[in-house]
């Protein structure tokens, strides 16, 4: 059943999960338990409905996998807006706050940089978007991003704090190197290997992103 993006059901939850097509294996609910989104509704963004877990939607062009006959589908016709990003603008009215996105790191570069840059747009287009979790491979967070305002995560470890437009960010609590009104252009390094020993608080002005190796996990 095809759907417009008018019509696609809001569940009216506070997480979604999007499932996109760069996975190795599939989620299960010990996988999204671990992160405390087990109960979180789940859309399959193209190839992704090979690694979802029950997804109740699913949108998409058909290029990384088919459209599934058992749940509504979106599809895209329109080339010049990635798949992620027709997601967004399907699900933009809905109530949620916070996005976690699987399957959308670890294979080409310019796709991976293109959906943290459609994140960050959509956190500002959107002011009830709170924070965009995107996870690696193995299920381990790889960088949360995180909408103007002041926030907490708790991390042990490397981070790196980055801005994807001029901003101002104040860093304090659990951390080696605190900051207060830190100037951070666009991919600026001045916000690089911060080490976290517990909660860390941000403030900034606009959206940032906070980046964690992979050698450590995060509560982001």
């Amino acid at each position: 059943m095809t759907t417009s993006a008018k019509s696609w059901p809001d569940p009216g939850a506070e997480n979604l999960v999007l499932v996109g097509p760069v996975m190795k294996w599939a989620l299960s609910p010990a996988q999204l338990d671990a992160h405390g989104i087990a109960s979180a509704p789940q859309v399959a963004i193209d190839g992704g409905i090979e690694f979802a877990h029950n997804p109740f939607l699913w949108a998409g062009d058909g290029d990384s996998g088919g459209k599934p006959k058992n749940i509504p589908a979106a599809m895209k016709e329109n080339q010049d807006e990635t798949d992620l990003r027709f997601c967004l603008n399907g699900i933009r009215l809905w109530s949620w706050r916070e996005l976690h996105l699987f399957g959308f790191v670890g294979q080409r570069r310019d796709h991976e940089l293109a959906n943290f840059g459609e994140i960050h747009g959509e956190m500002r287009r959107r002011p009830e978007f709170r924070r965009g979790v995107f996870y690696s491979s193995n299920f381990t967070i790889l960088a949360a991003f995180y909408s103007a305002g002041d926030h907490i995560f708790k991390h042990q470890g490397l981070f790196s704090t980055l801005a994807f437009e001029p901003a101002t960010v104040t860093i304090w609590g659990d951390c080696r190197y605190p900051a207060t009104s830190l100037p951070l252009e666009p991919f600026s390094g001045a916000g690089i290997s911060n080490f976290a020993s517990g909660d860390v608080r941000i403030s900034s002005d606009k959206p940032v992103a906070i980046f964690f190796p992979p050698q450590a996990h995060a509560n982001g």
